[in-house]
């Protein structure tokens, strides 16, 4: 019997028009993402109200296309607008337009603000879905990698000895250039040259790195380094040894597996994050009953102004190695301070306590190795703490979209 094949016939033009929306599935993450974003606020969007220029894009479709590019782990401007031409579920929300990815860095890099809003109206629109309950909440940091190399780091000497080696090459490279405008062959305009041009630039970089480096030390012992690309971001510890440019990204978590805060800082330790995380939890999810912390966050002051300010439990372990018992010849505030920190301890090793620890691990600790893992997020994007804080936003509002319309098509499966 002859091998029947289907006929593959590319020349053929289609007689009638395509309708995108039959080609992408009733149950695609694109159509959750489109009436999640229609139902923001997007006045706070800088637009050109006077209708000069080029046509605008509507600020709702370019956040709409970053959220689910972000769920779906493209990242990069350049692969969002290929991804235009490319995905048919792009096409799609973009109703057959395409935005150049330079009007997409943009977009994200100048409203972040806006960033910040839409995670906060995602989880008002968890909450109207019944989808999310506060209740326990689990705080834990990662380090993600900063748009800047570590080699673009220096400390304060060795800026001093690059802006010395620059003043010698400019003062030779300006002897130079006025020798030959001496010359009967020179130019009658004069310019200066695209070299003397890029060190003099350099140097303009250099003394702006070492004025903040002054800034940071407030007149004493000078801050250890300042990267020259990235000036917000930190050297810190790498989880598994060495150092890395980075910064320290805080999320929050509920039970289930939405993320509920979240905030980026440049502490090399979570130690004192813990009254910031708190924060930026809103009270759209609900009230919350206890929050539940790693070691990392043994810190009794930052623990009891969140307890007295939300008035909540919180429940973290103390390091073994700063435990130290009340004893008289403490002050009597250290010896409250300590006493304090063994009662925590005596309730963290407690059966409860041990199980909502044990839940931590189980909760928020997916949720970081999804980010990082599965979507491949290990790197910002933007540079900046402010703008960094926006793209750590659009990463959890795109987190958690994916997290709603998976429970929603759970229920409707149901």
């Amino acid at each position: 019997m002859a091998t029947k094949l289907v006929v593959v016939d590319r020349m053929t033009p289609m007689l009638l028009p395509c309708d995108l929306r039959d080609w992408v599935a009733a149950d695609d993450l694109v159509h959750f993402v489109i009436e999640a974003v229609e139902g923001m606020d997007l006045r706070g969007v800088a637009v050109n109200e006077r209708g000069t220029g080029s046509a605008q894009y509507p600020p709702g479709m370019l956040l709409a296309l970053l959220i689910y590019s972000y769920a779906n782990g493209v990242f990069s401007s350049r692969r969002i607008e290929r991804s235009t031409y490319q995905h048919v579920s792009v096409r799609y929300l973009c109703g057959e337009t395409h935005p150049d990815h330079d009007t997409i860095a943009a977009f994200r890099a100048r409203h972040a603000e806006v960033l910040r809003q839409a995670f906060t109206e995602v989880l008002r629109l968890a909450r109207a879905l019944k989808l999310v309950q506060l209740g326990t909440v689990h705080i834990d940091g990662t380090k993600i990698l900063a748009d800047a190399s570590k080699r673009a780091s220096l400390d304060g000497s060795t800026l001093d000895q690059q802006l010395e080696l620059l003043d010698r090459e400019l003062a030779e490279k300006l002897l130079v250039q006025a020798a030959l405008a001496d010359t009967p062959e020179a130019d009658e305009a004069y310019r200066l040259p695209q070299e003397l041009a890029n060190a003099a630039q350099r140097k303009a970089k250099l003394q702006a790195a070492r004025e903040l480096l002054a800034q940071r030390s407030g007149g004493g012992k000078s801050a250890p380094t300042v990267n020259l690309t990235d000036p917000d971001s930190r050297i810190m510890p790498a989880p598994k040894g060495g150092y890395v440019q980075a910064y320290n990204a805080q999320l929050a978590v509920e039970s289930r597996g939405l993320i509920v805060g979240q905030t980026v800082c440049q502490a090399t330790s979570d130690r004192a994050e813990l009254v910031a995380v708190a924060a930026t939890i809103p009270a759209e999810p609900g009230e919350m009953a206890q929050m539940v912390a790693d070691m990392g966050y043994d810190n009794q002051s930052q623990i009891e102004a969140v307890e007295e300010k939300w008035d909540t439990t919180v429940i973290c372990a103390p390091q073994p190695g700063r435990s130290v018992a009340p004893t008289a010849r403490r002050t009597a505030q250290r010896a409250q301070l300590a006493e304090a920190r063994q009662r925590r301890g005596r309730w963290a090793r407690q059966r409860f306590g041990r199980e909502l620890l044990h839940q931590r691990q189980t909760t928020i600790e997916p949720v970081i190795g999804h980010l990082k893992h599965v979507l491949g997020f290990r790197r910002f994007h933007l540079r900046g703490l402010d703008k960094v804080r926006g793209e750590w936003s659009l990463l959890a509002t795109a987190y958690n979209c994916r997290q709603l319309w998976s429970r929603v098509q759970l229920r409707v499966r149901k």
